[in-house]
């Protein structure tokens, strides 16, 4: 059974043999200190004999070994455990040096730079221990769906008929035919959940927005959840609301030291989160920032970065829900509020400045549908809209949902400067490798 790095501290004493990578090697001649690492961390490795110093020569960081040793207590060292008398055996040694320095606290590159390289900067313990987080939320993310009686599905990515529209659509020729990458599993979890009653999705979803910002990327990991039998929009927003705030604190009780040593600030969650409308969202921004935003039917992304600022300062809270969202800018598939026809059942859930989920009702009666696909343009009967409707033709009760960016609360949970360093290997306008 393989011994990890963590697990040292419980082999005090005692002779073991691991394989491990080197790290860094600090050659004091008569004494040498040799860093070594695996995916759970570092460790130190105490070099006194000449013979062993000399196997390393000429050997890089990288280089797989193997070493038999005695762990001894250091506690008084950031490493906890020291290894002495060791015994070196290579067995894959590195012998071309990268330029590229993963030893330091830092990597001094810019984020292209880190991005081109991600085979090699990914060793670097801060980004091993960024992803290691990311698949905790992820676990975190499913125990949460199973437990609340979710059924997990996966959908198809190549689909007939784009899902959300517009221009943001990545075509491609498909034996004589148009196929598109799915934006989203809309059609096919909204079909399920007339079969399971309450199901989720991880997967991933293609968005061709010409947008090279801080926020965006053409494929993205996306979690999304369907569920049936509500009596209100209000159920989605409390089962929203019971979701990020369960994720959270699991991730944070899960992945504590990682989220410590990549310098996570612990999120803001009061006991409600705040909402506000849209159209008190642009008239508060007018007021406290001077920009009038008064007449857009969306919120912009400044006004995003605005109010989870305001929300932290003034209401104890990093997640913060803007309701309310105008009819005129619905999607066919989105639900009338009935009391207010000015409105959707829509809400965006914002995450210290960005936009983490989009949630809503969904129209599931048969003839107001058709009416409010053709009142977008779009003819119903074409063939990619058919076996879509004939989940609202043979009977769907009232049903609602949200889409979670799975990388955008990475990013913001560990405050990154950037959605693709959330991601292991990203794609943009103009990245495709590595």
């Amino acid at each position: 059974m393989r011994i990890l790095i963590n697990e040292l501290v419980h082999r005090l004493g005692q002779h073991v043999t691991i394989k491990w990578y080197v790290y860094t090697l600090r050659d004091k001649g008569k004494i040498a200190f040799l860093i070594v690492r695996d995916h759970t961390g570092l460790t130190q490795c105490v070099l006194e004999s000449a013979d062993e110093i000399a196997k390393l020569h000429g050997t890089q960081m990288g280089t797989v070994i193997q070493v038999t040793w005695i762990v001894k207590d250091a506690s008084q060292t950031k490493y906890k455990v020291e290894l002495g008398d060791c015994e070196i055996t290579i067995l894959n040694a590195v012998t071309i040096a990268n330029d590229i320095d993963i030893s330091k606290e830092k990597i001094n590159l810019e984020l292209d730079g880190i991005l081109d390289n991600r085979i090699w900067t990914l060793r670097h313990p801060f980004w091993t221990q960024v992803f290691q987080i990311a698949a905790i939320t992820e676990s975190n993310i499913r125990l949460f769906f199973e437990s609340n009686g979710f059924t997990q599905i996966n959908s198809p990515k190549l689909i007939g008929f784009p899902t959300e529209g517009g221009s943001e659509i990545f075509s491609m020729e498909y034996f004589g035919k148009t196929a598109y990458l799915a934006q989203s599993p809309q059609f096919y979890k909204q079909a399920m959940v007339a079969v399971f009653d309450r199901v989720y999705e991880i997967g991933r979803a293609y968005r061709a927005e010409k947008s090279n910002t801080s926020r965006h990327m053409s494929e993205i990991l996306m979690l999304d959840m369907e569920m049936w039998f509500i009596d209100s929009f209000e159920d989605i927003l409390q089962m929203t609301e019971q979701f990020i705030k369960s994720v959270i604190a699991s991730t944070r009780d899960k992945a504590w030291d990682k989220l410590t040593n990549v310098w996570a600030v612990r999120p803001l969650i009061a006991a409600t989160i705040p909402r506000i409308t849209v159209i008190e969202l642009h008239q508060l921004m007018l007021k406290e920032t001077g920009e009038d935003y008064t007449s857009d039917l969306d919120v912009a992304p400044a006004e995003e970065r605005f109010i989870c600022e305001y929300s932290a300062i003034n209401r104890w809270s990093d997640l913060v829900f803007v309701t309310e969202f105008p009819w005129s800018d619905a999607k066919f598939y989105h639900h009338q509020n009935r009391e207010n026809p000015l409105i959707a059942d829509r809400a965006d859930l914002l995450f210290r400045g960005v936009e983490l989920a989009t949630t809503t009702q969904r129209e599931v009666n048969y003839v107001q549908l058709i009416q409010q696909i053709k009142d977008k343009g779009i003819n119903p009967d074409q063939p990619g809209l058919e076996h879509y409707l004939d989940s609202f033709k043979y009977g769907m009760p009232e049903e609602g949902w949200f889409g979670f960016g799975i990388a955008r609360f990475i990013q913001k949970l560990i405050w990154l400067s950037n959605v693709k360093e959330a991601e292991l290997f990203p794609r943009d306008t103009t990245r495709l490798t590595p």
